[in-house]
């Protein structure tokens, strides 16, 4: 079957959905407790995580640019790597996605309880209900969505980049901070607070806040000129998150001394409330929120187009793969949408835990998403050079760049599985994926004794 949906996303779109998805809670909540195992050297890490980043963006970019489609890394799994690593990754990744919604959901009524309490499991059915709603409209209006949230993720990061800037050097209590902070971050052991494993464990955070880069390529399926817009996207729009990232968590470090940060807090609204801005700290709760919005309108698009994806290719139920006349692939999103429910009984039962666990079990599943991708590249780049043919949007540093990016990433992993509060995602991804390979073996040996 061949895809059939809409081809309106505008390269604007493309840009800022690049920005947005990679924007998100990870960065907001997650990166709380990235300072408090590694102190001021977190953005040591955020600068070697945006580089592994970028160079999974170009592997990833490289198979975009040389076809398009909303399958993404699973269609490239599926072509490149067999078809039951294409089975495994698309329902590993629509599982990914899906729990990034309950994720977001959750975080909004967290952040919420900044300014009002109200119950958790509330806020997250309002907002299931509100962006379902948003992405049935059409996939013009989820692009003009998001890039209004994005818009708005970047303005406020932006202003907290400036605003700290400011405090840093015109502010004479914050500037007598800044440099009692910056003589001692000249002691290893205060800027690494918890030594080289900190720093490694720090990191399993930062690929969480990295995670959503690659709706870029999921996004190439419905561009308008998928071959201009997708390499313009990648080449600039790493480098802004980077900064982003970098700049405000270096404005965090500097104003405020890290081993004073609350751990299970928004570490922006904690400096900011702490050192008497509320004004501040309201307005960084605001754009916290905003991220969470966005991701969340981002991840239920593309659960949905891996839902349909993995419906083309047989490996889902066929009605996934209709689309409605305005060629949105509905039922595709209306399962996403019902499954995503799982957060407002979750938020109901027990909401004190519920973050603590989507943040684990979505780390282990970002990181097989990646390995798959660097993966897929190593094989397209051996088919090609067995055709004799070369791509236009050609990855450099081809394969040792590959080889270090699987490294580092397998070591991510053998952290966490050493680490008591991160194993669980590392449990619950094996035994998903163990069913999942079962479900492949019984489907298949069904379907050839029929």
């Amino acid at each position: 079957m061949q895809e059939n949906l809409q081809h309106k996303l505008k390269n604007r779109h493309i840009q800022m959905i690049a920005i947005g998805g990679a924007i998100g809670t990870g960065f907001f909540l997650g990166s709380s407790e990235a300072i408090s195992m590694t102190g001021a050297s977190i953005t040591i890490a955020y600068i070697i995580g945006g580089i592994i980043m970028y160079g999974i963006m170009r592997a990833l970019g490289e198979m975009t640019v040389d076809y398009p489609t909303s399958g993404s890394f699973v269609e490239y799994a599926k072509r490149y790597l067999g078809n039951t690593a294409g089975f495994m990754t698309g329902w590993n990744a629509w599982t990914l996605f899906t729990i990034s919604c309950m994720l977001e959901v959750t975080a909004v009524s967290t952040l919420l309880d900044h300014w009002i309490f109200i119950p958790h499991w509330i806020t997250c059915l309002v907002l299931l209900i509100t962006f379902g709603g948003i992405n049935l409209l059409g996939v013009k209006y989820f692009g003009e969505a998001e890039f209004w949230f994005a818009c708005i993720k970047v303005a406020v990061i932006i202003f907290m980049i400036i605003s700290g800037t400011y405090l840093i050097f015109f502010n004479h209590h914050v500037h007598n901070i800044t440099m009692n902070n910056i003589e001692s971050y000249k002691d290893v052991t205060v800027l690494f607070s918890h030594g080289i494993y900190g720093f490694l464990q720090a990191m399993v955070f930062v690929c969480l806040s990295f995670c959503g880069s690659e709706f870029v390529s999921i996004a190439a399926g419905e561009a308008e000129n998928p071959q201009k817009s997708i390499p313009k996207a990648i080449n600039g729009v790493i480098f802004r998150i980077l900064l982003f990232y970098v700049l405000t968590l270096l404005v965090i470090v500097l104003i405020y001394p890290t081993d004073k940060l609350t751990r299970h807090s928004n570490p922006f609204v904690d400096v900011f409330s702490q050192l008497g801005f509320g004004r501040s700290a309201d307005i960084i709760n605001f754009v916290a929120i905003t991220a969470a919005l966005s991701a969340l309108n981002s991840c239920m698009y593309v659960a949905s187009r891996f839902l349909y994806s993995l419906s083309l290719n047989n490996q889902a139920p066929k009605a996934f793969a209709k689309v409605n006349k305005s060629k949105l692939p509905q039922n595709a999103l209306f399962f996403t949408f019902i499954t995503s429910f799982i957060a407002v009984i979750a938020n109901y039962t027990f909401p004190e835990n519920i973050l603590a666990y989507l943040f684990s079990m979505l780390t282990v599943a970002i990181i097989i998403n990646w390995l798959v991708i660097v993966a897929s590249h190593f094989s397209f780049r051996i088919k090609l050079k067995s055709l004799q043919r070369k791509s236009i949007y050609h990855m450099p540093g081809f394969p040792v760049v590959n080889i270090i990016i699987f490294i580092a990433l397998i070591t991510i992993l053998v952290i966490m599985a050493t680490t008591a509060d991160l194993r669980l995602g590392i449990y619950v991804a094996t035994g998903w994926l163990f069913f999942l390979i079962t479900i492949y073996f019984i489907k298949n040996t069904i379907q050839k004794k029929g």
